[in-house]
């Protein structure tokens, strides 16, 4: 199933952002930091895409590049409400898709992240220098 892609504000004129927004009324903020060599080489310029699939849409929320540190911080992101830390309940959260993509380093890294209302999460991510092999040819011949 093919979904198509529209940023938050285009999905803000469909009918399913009414639902969308009434299981996530809250707000939660996303840290993202990118490194390689162990977190002691930051890596600037990496493309940050944060998104989710609701409905027929790939709803992108999220597009930016990490600055000279590697870190892209207070991405705002709809959640759902929490309970106080004094009940018993599990923390409600909403997942969101994010991918890394840098053309010095390992393309693309995915993962996928839980954000929960009135809370920062922070997403480490360790990307690998793509090498290339003199005299070797890219397709194993």
């Amino acid at each position: 199933m093919n979904n198509q892609l529209i940023t938050y504000e285009e999905f803000k004129n469909t009918d399913l952002y009414q639902q969308f927004i009434n299981e996530n009324p809250s707000t939660g903020t996303l840290k993202v930091q990118v490194f390689t060599a162990y977190k002691a080489v930051p890596i600037p310029d990496a493309e940050i895409v944060v998104f989710k699939n609701i409905g027929n849409y790939k709803v992108v929320f999220f597009r930016g590049h990490t600055n000279s540190s590697g870190i892209i911080d207070n991405i705002v992101l709809p959640a759902p409400v929490n309970a106080t830390t004094q009940t018993l309940e599990a923390p409600k959260y909403t997942i969101y898709d994010l991918t890394a993509i840098h053309v010095k380093y390992e393309t693309i890294k995915q993962f996928e992240i839980g954000i929960l209302g009135n809370i920062k999460v922070i997403q480490y991510i360790r990307m690998t220098p793509e090498v290339e092999l003199e005299g070797v040819e890219q397709d194993g011949n």
